[in-house]
């Protein structure tokens, strides 16, 4: 059911190779790369000042060159009425476009006026995502702490250390209003390791990572996610119940400074686990998980 909602959302944005904003701009505006037909390209832009949903402008004999992860194109035409320069990542980007509606009716009677609102002015840093479905590594390491929540108690803490993969099966979409992709991974605990109020040592394995990347920023990106799977302890978690217990988080994170394909990982996630009520009751355990470490996307 999920994937049908994601895959239905997905269909209004097939057909664009980029689309990129402005953070924080006020106006809204994005201007998308899309493929016209398979040998032809254009611009669509968007913005709240516009009076219409989008304006469209088509760049002729234009040809974009993608080499992953880039895409680059350089076009201008021949009256010098229409020209771009557009360098596109997916995250931090730069647009140049410049048309003159005056200039470029002579060659296109049916051009629309409104396309002089899509100007950048100059040089202008943008963030961009592509059509390109990214695979990410995350490999990390955090502390965490129980609290007092339901039948779980306070005053346990252990270490956890994380090897995650996820790909992205979406391009961006918009879910209940929120923009973004969807990606699906799994993650290993290699080391699970309780230091209070006892020394106890396990792995995990979570074989559903469900993730929502939010669009990029310059300087960062953001996630969001779910995560289902198993613990497994040399000794009982919590005392009394048993050493497998199935696990569950919710929580999120940021990468920070991206260079390339790698950025610093800072993450949050609230991190339950318990016997799922095999043995008649089920005290679990629930704690607040801190982490940082490093992200590779390609």
């Amino acid at each position: 059911m999920l994937l049908s909602l994601l895959l239905l959302a997905q269909v209004t944005t097939a057909d664009a190779v980029a689309t990129c904003r402005v953070p924080g701009d006020p106006q809204q505006r994005t201007w998308s790369l899309e493929r016209a037909t398979p040998s032809t390209w254009r611009v669509v832009f968007t913005s709240r000042a516009l009076d219409k949903p989008r304006v469209e402008l088509p760049l002729g004999s234009a040809q974009p060159h993608v080499t992953r992860p880039k895409i680059e194109l350089s076009f201008a035409s021949a009256n010098g009425g229409r020209r771009i320069e557009w360098i596109i990542t997916n995250g931090p980007s730069s647009l140049d476009l410049q048309v003159n509606h005056g200039l470029e009716v002579n060659v296109e009677r049916d051009l629309d006026p409104a396309v002089e609102q899509m100007n950048t002015e100059g040089a202008l840093t943008v963030a961009c995502t592509t059509a390109e479905r990214a695979a990410e590594w995350q490999v990390s390491a955090g502390v965490a702490r129980s609290v007092n929540l339901y039948q779980s108690t306070a005053g346990r803490a252990y270490a956890v250390q994380t090897i995650g993969w996820a790909r992205e099966l979406t391009q961006e979409i918009k879910l209940i209003g929120i923009r973004g992709r969807f990606a699906w991974g799994v993650e290993a605990t290699p080391v699970f390791a309780q230091f209070e109020p006892s020394r106890i040592y396990g792995v995990g394995f979570a074989p559903v990572v469900w993730r929502w990347n939010f669009p990029p920023q310059p300087e960062w990106s953001a996630f969001a996610e779910l995560s289902m799977g198993g613990l497994w302890t040399g000794e009982s978690i919590p005392e009394n119940t048993g050493k497998v217990n199935f696990t569950a988080h919710w929580g999120g994170g940021v990468r920070l400074r991206p260079r390339g394909r790698h950025a610093l990982l800072l993450a949050y996630r609230f991190q339950h686990f318990s016997n799922g009520n095999q043995l008649g009751s089920n005290p679990g355990v629930n704690s607040h998980v801190f982490l940082a470490g490093w992200s590779h996307r390609s």
